[in-house]
């Protein structure tokens, strides 16, 4: 999770900032060094003091057998239908590891269920783990009360988190509402920083394999400045490769308060400092479709414009949105769910810069001075702002 700082690099195409990051100390150390594989016991250490132990990821994977669609149909990809699978007569569209699409079909054909529940948003149920579709998934959680056992949480800003809130536009009726306190009284440079942020992450860590989650953001106004988070996180504060840098496990997905239209994927695997990194990210703006690839922050990677970036109406502020990624020891590819459709928003397959390490799950909201799409300085947000998480599933591979 990037702490952004002063130090920006402008996206003088795109009107974009990407930002450096600055991060803090005081979390725990693990007791021993992580591998690939199943989650491992460890506490979140390094920025924010985040804290937590895991077990074990547990065992299965998500791997599922591709759905077939008939005259018209998208092909199913690895157990994931990834577009608008239309079929026509007498088409049926199966489901693999998972959907999370409008499925509709023909005359004649049949349809394992419609992921689509209105304006921009995605299913209301859980449209990815289904149990006559795919493996179940290794770990599933639907933030009912009882689930609270399963995550540590903080509110070091005032702000309150709990779990089984009721809301009617939740899969089963219930949310985890991570609570950031507003303050007018309070300025841009009040609470900065993850150090502040109202969060709750998994008590397990996870390595290799499929993450999505279904979330509606916080939202403030545009003269203010919150980042939410959504995301994994290892930093014990060893060099586990032996190269010279602190191993850093993390996959970031951050969306703007003030500017819920920007879309910023980071990924780090190696953090000692601002000016000891190794991290790439990808900026899009959903409103033109453009998008900004950079490696630490600072070196241009390429950069374009694809119409299936161009989002409209995204986001809308009451809807939910499923997104995640999948994670693998060569690639990583980051999905979000828009009006039923799965839109890849990158796939990254350079090795060096894919973290190894095993990490536990996140979601934050904090306060931030910095804006990514213009300089300035964001105020303190005035009022409550409130991030929700409908469910979390993993699957490993």
């Amino acid at each position: 999770m990037r702490t952004i700082s002063a130090c920006c690099l402008m996206l003088a195409a795109l009107s974009l900032q990407a930002c450096t990051s600055s991060r803090g100390s005081g979390g725990k150390s693990a007791d021993a060094a992580l591998s690939p594989g199943d989650g491992a016991e460890g506490s979140q250490g390094g920025r924010g003091g985040y804290a937590g132990t895991g077990g074990s990821a547990g065992s299965g994977g998500n791997t599922g057998t591709g759905g077939s669609a008939g005259t018209g149909g998208a092909v199913a990809t690895g157990g994931r239908v990834e577009a608008d699978a239309s079929t026509g007569t007498g088409g049926i569209v199966g489901l693999g590891g998972g959907m999370s699409l409008d499925a509709k079909v023909g005359t004649g054909g049949s349809t394992v269920m419609d992921a689509s529940t209105g304006t921009g948003g995605s299913a209301g149920m859980d449209a990815v783990a289904v149990a006559e579709a795919g493996p179940p998934p290794t770990f599933s959680v639907d933030f009912v009360a009882a689930d609270q056992s399963r995550f540590y949480s903080r509110a070091d800003n005032g702000g309150s988190v709990s779990f089984g809130a009721v809301n009617p536009s939740a899969a089963d009726n219930a949310v985890a509402e991570l609570v950031f306190k507003g303050n007018a009284a309070l300025g841009p440079a009040d609470k900065l920083t993850p150090d502040f942020a109202t969060e709750i992450g998994t008590n397990q860590t996870f390595a290799y394999g499929t993450f999505r989650t279904r979330v509606q953001l916080a939202k403030c106004a545009s003269s203010e400045e919150l980042v939410n988070g959504i995301f994994t996180y290892f930093n014990d504060g060893k060099d586990h490769d032996g190269d010279g840098l602190v191993d850093n496990s993390e996959i970031d997905i951050e969306i703007l308060c003030s500017d819920p239209s920007i879309i910023s994927l980071t990924i780090w695997s190696e953090y000692t400092s601002d000016t000891a990194k190794q991290g790439v990210s990808r900026v899009i703006h959903t409103k033109t479709g453009a998008y900004q690839d950079t490696l630490n922050d600072t070196t241009s990677l390429g950069s374009g414009t694809s119409p299936a970036f161009k989002l409209a109406g995204f986001p809308d502020p009451s809807a939910f949105y499923e997104m995640g990624f999948e994670w693998h020891a060569t690639s990583l590819r980051y999905f979000i769910v828009v009006g039923g459709n799965e839109i890849t928003l990158w796939t990254y397959t350079d090795a060096k810069y894919i973290p190894s390490l095993p990490a536990a799950f996140l979601f934050n909201v904090w306060h931030s001075t910095d804006w990514w799409n213009a300089q300035g300085t964001a105020d303190y947000p005035a009022n409550d702002a409130v991030m929700r998480v409908d469910w979390f599933r993993y699957w490993k591979d």
